[in-house]
């Protein structure tokens, strides 16, 4: 008896090992086109690429297609689809969304829970220089496979405790820049100076005003003060540059986007 006791007990064991992980569920497919603008073969590959991504992080992935915007702007719309229509992975609906609209033209990457995480403010940065040159471009297929491919690269670094945060531009450069704004038009206009300094050879020094004066030309009938200048003391209204937003569902969102 303990010898099929001992059997049945190994037996199981064998079966949970080669008995496939179950698949984590997602409501929705990673991809709902209803603009129609990818082909069936582009809708089927894209589709089975945010697949994988999702499974392989238990993180919603996930692109939203629309003829005419259905919300207020691209960023409420693209919130309340996610908060509204079940988008998200595990209890928090950790995860990220593309939303794309033909008219207006606009798209908004929207983040949530640990998505915030994963896609900072310099993650988006950096997801939006690779979309939007495709978007601008009416490829649709390439400024998708862009955003999962983009998806998977910063996933994985969150994976490994090292979330994306370079910062989109070369420091070195952009002073270099700012240098030469600064500089170029100081030189430039110290050759002018220079060049109208010396063509006034015929100018000579004068210590006294009077010799300026026509005689008789002075005369004081009124005398009055006059106010002449005022200042405004302007305070600046501090920004909010995390990125972060309420939605009308009252939960927080990161993200972003604009016009294509």
């Amino acid at each position: 008896m303990k010898k099929v006791i001992s059997l049945l007990f190994v037996s199981l064991i064998c079966i949970t090992l080669i008995l496939p992980c179950y698949a984590a569920e997602f409501e929705n497919p990673p991809i709902v086109d209803t603009a129609e603008i990818l082909s069936e073969s582009q809708l089927e590959e894209l589709t089975e690429k945010a697949e994988e991504v999702r499974q392989k992080y238990n993180f919603e992935v996930a692109i939203v297609t629309e003829t005419e915007m259905s919300g207020y702007d691209a960023m409420a719309t693209a919130d309340d689809i996610y908060d509204y229509e079940g988008y998200g992975a595990g209890e928090n609906d950790d995860g990220i969304l593309l939303y794309i609209s033909e008219i207006p033209r606009e798209y908004w990457i929207t983040t949530h829970a640990y998505g915030l995480t994963v896609f900072n403010d310099n993650g988006i940065a950096y997801m939006k220089k690779q979309i939007l040159p495709h978007l601008e471009d009416n490829n649709y297929y390439l400024a998708m496979e862009a955003f999962i491919e983009n998806a998977d690269e910063l996933l994985e670094m969150a994976e490994n405790g090292e979330p994306f945060n370079k910062k989109q531009y070369d420091t070195k450069t952009l002073l270099i820049i700012i240098g030469c704004l600064i500089l170029v038009p100081l030189i430039i206009a110290w050759f002018m100076m220079n060049g109208k300094l010396a063509k006034m050879k015929t100018a000579v020094e004068n210590d006294y005003a009077a010799n300026y004066v026509k005689p008789g030309s002075k005369r004081l009938d009124v005398s009055r003060d006059i106010f002449l200048y005022s200042r405004v003391t302007k305070t600046e209204k501090p920004k909010n540059n995390s990125g972060s937003h309420r939605s009308s569902s009252g939960r927080t969102h990161g993200g972003g986007g604009g016009s294509y």
